[in-house]
């Protein structure tokens, strides 16, 4: 079985996703700005904060899914917290 990726509880905010896709794309345009104007470094740092965001966004809507569906099978309680 694979390890489950720890989760904070405010992954499961609704808003999470919009906030963290909204900083992704930014950093992609930021990403192709910089590589246009030869600043490889800062490109570099861009790239990685996109991969950031992004992680951040798909992991929320993962989470969320999770919640949802244990919702649905009628557990109302939140899933414990990984350590």
């Amino acid at each position: 079985m694979a390890a489950a990726p720890f989760r904070p509880p405010w992954f499961g905010h609704p808003v999470l996703p919009i906030v963290a896709g909204a900083a992704a794309l930014y950093n992609a345009v930021q990403l192709v700005l910089r590589l246009v104007d030869g600043l490889w470094g800062e490109a570099f740092l861009s790239f990685a904060w996109c991969a950031v965001f992004g992680y951040v966004a798909v992991e929320s809507l993962r989470f969320r899914r999770e919640q949802e569906t244990a919702r649905a099978a009628g557990d109302d309680a939140p899933p414990p917290p990984e350590r």
